[in-house]
């Protein structure tokens, strides 16, 4: 059985910035580990133009976009369904034609458990570093995802 993490971030705000949190500091260690601190900053928007903020719904609970690497990564959370580990990835292309947005994107679609945040740490991980190219990490996802 999974070691299932903030079940209820969806039930209230401080559980949900809780979630936040954690899931901000778990990039802040891989990006430390990788010494690209501060390098991976927040960049979907989380307020309306009038000011008002997005539903607190977990799509995205976090994210993240290198400048320097033109990629991204999102983590959308769901509340657990069950007792396996709950994880999905995958990467988006955006095109060259949109340059506001990366050209790549690192997503992530999980319930957060002990055991998918260490999946979700070896994800960023490889996708973090400089020299992971699309299709290694296409690859990496597979292998990983596949135990």
């Amino acid at each position: 059985m999974v070691q299932k993490l903030y079940q209820d971030f969806l039930e209230s705000p401080d559980r949900y910035r809780a979630c936040e949190t954690y899931w901000e500091q778990l990039v802040d260690d891989v990006s430390k580990s990788l010494n690209q601190q501060g390098e991976w900053k927040r960049w979907i928007p989380r307020h309306f133009a009038d000011g008002s903020p997005f539903e607190m719904d977990g799509n995205p609970i976090f994210d993240g976009r290198s400048q320097k690497l033109n990629r991204a990564f999102r983590i959308m959370q769901h509340p657990p369904v069950g007792d396996e580990i709950e994880i999905a990835a995958w990467l988006k292309a955006y095109e060259e034609e949109f340059a506001d947005l990366p050209r790549e994107e690192l997503v992530l679609n999980l319930s957060l458990s002990e055991e998918s945040a260490q999946l979700a740490r070896e994800l960023l991980g490889k996708w973090m570093k400089t020299s992971t190219t699309v299709d290694e990490m296409n690859q990496f996802i597979r292998e990983l995802l596949a135990k």
